[in-house]
């Protein structure tokens, strides 16, 4: 070894040769990516690969094939007979980089044997079925099937695997280095963070995680389908946000539903909360804002609160909300609790009086169309007259 270059003996060219090819496929990677990492041509590579190796090769090259087989450096050309150390693959920093090489990176075959198992654990736990998760990493049933089984008969990308991660509801890299159990799933319920600067938006996330039983979550780039966008409108709508300000039974007719069907789609989304944990920071904020006594101290105290809410929430209807879907009462720091007692009671009977106009207009909408079939009759019956009369 002298000077830029490293001097290779003729026997040492076969142990060279297998040492490069042994430890690219350990690693997962091609021909062309270790040429392109080594700064080589790919046909020039090959012909280290099948042993025909020159008498010497600059000293960066060989370090730059070292780095990237992760072997330790003068390794290709010792005699050294150890154990090497395993490929450390580091999803994180790779998808975080996100550039077309990175997204290409290929997982180690020896670290995707144990990746399937974990992560249909893992899928097991969340409640997933094969299809949902498929659809979400972008993969064919089949596919995902063959590597929950430890199968991949084609090297596991790491644009493939962030996407499988992501429909785990994984962080970068928990897929390699698996937990005991599913961070995100506690006493059977889903732990779900939604960040939002106002509680309205907070609550309609929540109304589109409800709708979707929590699928929405798997994707949050796809925008909901028709009928789940109607359901989380509906969860919404009960609690004062949306586009309309009609009485449910109208946001009903104008959706073409039964408003009886509608209000047991609104039941069961709540019913369904309580499969959910759900920590919304901007309601701790409000909390800490003191609530009804923060709007009454002082006008800034209330803009403030007002920022928190949105421009639509009222303080009675994020209590309900609280109550209902996250069974969390908002405390008064500064208002007895007779008082927030008295708007727990002004909001029952809001929520009795508002199914009680529901009721009301289905009744009225069902009077109006018997009146308007008997008109229909009528004026029948009266040109018929008239034509026996003629």
């Amino acid at each position: 070894m002298t000077g830029a270059r490293e001097w290779i003996p003729p026997s040492l060219a076969p142990q060279f040769a297998q040492r490069l090819r042994d430890r690219r496929k350990a690693s997962g990677m091609t021909q062309p990516e270790l040429a392109r990492k080594a700064g080589v041509a790919k046909s020039t590579y090959l012909h280290w690969e099948r042993g025909l190796v020159p008498d010497s090769i600059a000293a960066a090259t060989v370090n730059a094939l070292e780095a990237a087989l992760q072997v330790p450096k003068g390794w290709l050309l010792s005699h050294e007979t150890e154990p090497l150390p395993g490929i450390v693959f580091h999803a994180a920093n790779t998808a975080a980089r996100g550039g077309a090489e990175d997204r290409e990176a290929r997982v180690p075959p020896s670290r995707c044997r144990d990746i399937g198992l974990h992560a249909r654990r893992l899928r097991v736990e969340l409640g997933l079925s094969v299809a949902e998760v498929a659809r979400a990493s972008h993969v064919s049933r089949p596919t995902l099937v063959q590597w929950e089984r430890g199968v991949f008969p084609k090297a596991l990308t790491a644009w493939r695997l962030r996407a499988w991660e992501q429909a785990l509801l994984l962080a970068p890299g928990q897929l390699l280095a698996p937990p005991v159990s599913h961070p995100r799933v506690r006493d059977g319920r889903w732990r779900v963070v939604i960040e939002a600067d106002m509680l309205e938006a907070a609550i309609r996330s929540v109304a589109a995680c409800l709708a979707t039983r929590g699928r929405s979550l798997l994707r949050p780039d796809q925008t909901l389908d028709a009928r789940a966008r109607r359901d989380a409108d509906l969860l919404a709508h009960r609690y004062g946000i949306g586009a309309h300000r009609w009485p449910l039974v109208d946001v009903a007719i104008s959706y073409g539903m039964d408003p009886s069907h509608a209000r047991h789609t609104v039941t069961r989304m709540i019913e369904r909360a309580t499969g959910f944990e759900f920590a919304i920071p901007v309601l701790d904020s409000i909390v800490n804002a003191g609530a009804a006594a923060s709007l009454s101290s002082t006008a800034a105290a209330g803009d403030r609160m007002r920022d928190l809410l949105g421009p639509s929430l009222s303080l009675e209807r994020a209590e309900a909300f609280a109550a209902e879907i996250l069974s969390r009462r908002i405390n008064d720091a500064d208002v007895p609790v007779a008082v927030a007692d008295q708007r727990a009671g002004i909001w029952q009977e809001e929520s009795a009086k508002a199914v009680q106009d529901d009721n009301t207009d289905v009744e009225q909408h069902a009077l109006n169309e018997n009146l308007d079939e008997r008109t229909a009759d009528e004026q029948a019956a009266q040109r018929r007259r008239q034509g026996c009369w003629q």
